[in-house]
């Protein structure tokens, strides 16, 4: 009876493991010819593991689109398994041979936008790398998906709305926009007396000024007689506002700080939705890795309300 366990728990594996592979690789990349490209297969050997596939589980998997294919919706879900399992198994893997050698994570690369990391993403990173052991750290700066060099990083945050092709996002934050100045510009605004109007006074902006027109008309409040500055980076507006040369429109995300600290106020209790949010994302096949998961798990533990995000 010893002797036929092993016979007996292997037959309890599905009979399509091995077509795994082309189904994920065509999922991800949309096109036979490319998964083949990927694989060193022919197209034709893709196909073929793909009907099998589809004749295994009963599933239909694709449907034409053009020259290429496109997942159905049935499809869409199994994709999803699939590529969670893959990467579980990778995972896994890599797990085991660290404690066989009793290795440590060596290197994390992880991608923020810039104003994020100033106000305080880059200070958990640092703080976190030095509590798992991690000797290598390297931080790289993008504020959407499509700009982060994957080939270079295991983990971005990203300001932006999926979906995010080929990758696993979670959401870290929506972002609502705030009107933030310096106390020592607030006696300035002269509030009771401009009768629902902000005038003469620097606006800060990264966008083209739409967001303060939407602020607007939520507050009720003319904009008039103002000196409109754009700037480049949020971080700037930020750094502006601070130093009282205007009233910016930001992210309450990355105000937090500064206004617990009191060198910044919200003059207007007024806030609205911005265009895009926060995003925690990573390639799919990393998405149950232990130290991305749990970097994530820190990283949105960190904007739990009330809690100071320099602790």
């Amino acid at each position: 009876m010893l002797n036929d366990q092993p016979d007996i728990q292997m037959s309890r594996l599905p009979p399509y493991l091995q077509y795994l592979p082309a189904f994920e690789a065509t999922a991800r990349l949309g096109s036979v010819r490319q998964a083949a490209a990927e694989l060193h297969l022919s197209p034709s050997a893709i196909s073929l593991q793909l009907k099998k596939l589809s004749d295994a589980t009963g599933i239909i998997l694709f449907r034409k689109s053009g020259r290429n294919v496109a997942l159905t919706q049935a499809g869409r879900d199994f994709s999803q398994t699939v590529a969670i399992s893959l990467g579980q198994l990778d995972t896994a893997t890599r797990a085991s041979r660290k404690l066989i050698s009793g290795d440590h994570p060596a290197s994390l690369s992880v991608s923020v936008p810039t104003a994020l990391g100033i106000a305080w993403l880059t200070a958990t990173l640092v703080d976190f790398a030095q509590g798992h052991g991690i000797s290598n750290l390297t931080i790289n700066e993008a504020i959407t998906a499509a700009e982060v060099d994957w080939a270079e990083n295991d983990m971005a945050i990203v300001y932006d709305n999926p979906p995010f092709t080929g990758k696993y996002w979670r959401s870290l934050s929506e972002v609502r926009l705030c009107a933030v100045c310096s106390p020592t510009l607030f006696p300035r605004l002269d509030l009771r007396n401009r009768d629902g109007k902000l005038s003469s006074v620097a606006l800060l902006h990264e966008d083209d000024g739409g967001e303060w027109a939407k602020w607007s008309v939520a507050a009720r409040i003319a904009l008039e007689g103002n000196t409109r500055v754009r700037v480049n980076s949020v971080a700037q507006a930020i750094a502006s506002a601070v130093q009282g040369r205007g009233v910016a429109l930001v992210s309450d995300v990355l105000t937090r700080n500064f206004l617990n600290e009191g060198r910044l106020i919200q003059p207007f209790s007024t806030t609205i939705n911005a265009a895009r949010e926060y995003y925690i994302v990573c390639p799919v096949d990393r998405a149950n890795d232990p130290i991305l998961r749990t970097l994530a798990d820190r990283v949105v533990e960190q904007l739990r309300p009330g809690r100071d995000q320099n602790a």
